[in-house]
């Protein structure tokens, strides 16, 4: 096997990365974590309303997370922007959530041949494994918490194949998102606006 030289620039951009490695370095505003986290919770509760027939609307409410995930995009493409280097744990963790969104599009598309809320069931266990993983990756104990609690939270959710499931996933969206996107959003406010 051959190996390749590195040219000047390819080596400093491996030397920059290998350093803010070293040093912890992230640049993560929490935001994006916080839009997921309302947006899911709100949507999960609207479809539990109208699951349960207490409202009526024209179209299922998760039909409305369809803008937030370019909202997200645009949110993460602003902030891979500002990053100063990317480093190997910021690509792992970006190839664990896309990963998890291309498995729950999946997921979601197996529900138009009405497969029910077992679908709602297989989401929660990814979320939980996507978390999971990302905790570990990170060395964040509350991500790796929350996801054995999202497991728990999916292994329930076999129990309960009715509307109920969706509060079920607007809990999940609270621990898996919201929470960890106002703790990054608090450590981020801390080191760039002190």
């Amino acid at each position: 096997m051959e190996e390749k030289q590195l040219t000047g620039e390819e080596s400093f951009k491996l030397i920059n990365r290998m350093i803010y490695e070293a040093k912890g370095y992230f640049y993560e505003s929490g935001l994006g974590g916080i839009i997921y986290g309302i947006s899911i919770f709100i949507c999960c509760v609207l479809a539990w309303l109208f699951e349960t027939r207490i409202i009526s609307l024209p179209f299922h409410p998760l039909f409305l997370l369809t803008p937030v995930f370019f909202i997200q995009a645009w949110v993460q493409y602003k902030e891979e922007k500002k990053k100063k280097a990317k480093t190997f744990t910021d690509e792992a963790i970006d190839y664990v959530w896309t990963g998890y969104f291309l498995s729950v599009f999946a997921a979601l598309c197996g529900n138009f041949i009405n497969a029910g809320y077992i679908i709602i069931t297989i989401v929660l266990l990814l979320t939980a494994f996507a978390s999971f993983v990302t905790g570990m990756i990170t060395k964040f104990r509350y991500h790796i918490i929350c996801g054995l609690v999202c497991m728990l939270i999916a292994i329930v959710s076999f129990f309960v194949q009715n509307a109920a499931i969706y509060l079920l996933m607007a809990v999940t969206a609270l621990i898996v998102w919201l929470v960890p996107g106002l703790i990054l959003r608090a450590r981020f406010r801390k080191l760039y606006h002190s």
